[in-house]
């Protein structure tokens, strides 16, 4: 029953604190202050107006989204950034920032440098055939969101994942019609760039092929999520840590318990990832499809 298992999964947890088998946590993101510099990487003083403030929050509220992040808190993030104000380009990730953000818990660092943001008026062509320029209406209006993202792995201090976005639109709403055609833009590069990790809880049915997988509605499982099933080996090359991902095969969520749990059907390879879980291999699933 599931009051059973709950029971035995309470049991497991506190016999293997250290090893942190089933923890569900939360991926710690740490969303530096945006700096805005021009196309010619000039300093924007005004980049603490509110449209570089709606990107950011953009970029925030993406992460939120995927209910797979937590973000350091904002406040602590900028006194990061107040560090290094010297510094006013969007390259001023150093070794400190790095310590300081693994520090507050944060896995990766998100850094933001905005080219172009807000609305361009110019003089329409309408205007200046009738001379009647500074009428209502006359000025032609476009909005503009041009920035790049960069993701800092803070344990290796490597650049993970780097993308620019753009897009204009014109009208006087034009920035945030810009912005509504980025913000999908910026869920698919965290989509592609963060794979869902889970843990393999236990073999649930070995006969049927379906394991019990620690991952449930707090990280968007859904039935019908497809997972890839891999083998993960830490490998010490010249004294850097490194970690092989070795696929075995595919499953499919067919139930999700609660918060926390889903049953996982193996579709691919069944018998030899049930035996390697019983031979104590470290197995996981990343999701492949949400």
């Amino acid at each position: 029953s599931i009051m059973k298992r709950k029971l035995f999964i309470s049991a497991l947890f506190i016999g293997t604190l250290t090893t942190n088998v089933f923890a569900q946590n939360k991926t710690i993101v740490g969303i530096m202050p945006f700096t805005a510099t021009n196309q010619d990487g000039y300093y924007n003083r005004s980049s603490q107006n509110n449209y570089v403030i709606a990107i950011q929050d953009a970029v925030s509220d993406a992460f939120l989204e995927t209910k797979r992040f937590t973000l350091v808190e904002r406040e602590k993030m900028e006194l990061l950034r107040k560090e290094k104000q010297q510094q006013q380009t969007e390259e001023f990730i150093d070794g400190s920032v790095v310590e300081q953000s693994k520090s507050l818990g944060a896995s990766y660092i998100v850094t933001g440098n905005i080219l172009e943001a807000g609305i361009q008026e110019k003089q329409s062509e309408a205007s200046i055939i009738t001379g009647m320029a500074g009428l209502g209406g006359i000025t032609a209006r476009k909005g503009i969101v041009n920035f790049n993202i960069k993701v800092v792995n803070v344990e290796s201090g490597e650049i993970l994942a780097s993308e620019k976005f753009t897009a204009s639109e014109s009208g006087k709403n034009g920035f945030d019609k810009a912005l509504d055609i980025i913000k999908p833009k910026i869920k698919d590069f965290i989509k592609n760039n963060f794979k869902t990790t889970i843990s393999v809880a236990s073999v649930e049915d070995k006969a049927n092929g379906r394991l019990l997988i620690a991952g449930g509605s707090s990280l968007g499982v859904n039935v019908g999520t497809n997972l890839k099933i891999y083998e993960e080996a830490v490998y010490n090359i010249e004294g850097k840590k490194t970690v092989r991902k070795k696929e075995l095969g595919k499953g499919s969520v067919e139930k999700v318990e609660d918060e926390s749990f889903s049953i996982c059907k193996i579709t691919v390879n069944a018998p030899e990832i049930i035996s390697k879980i019983e031979n104590g291999a470290k197995i996981k699933c990343e999701v492949i499809t949400q």
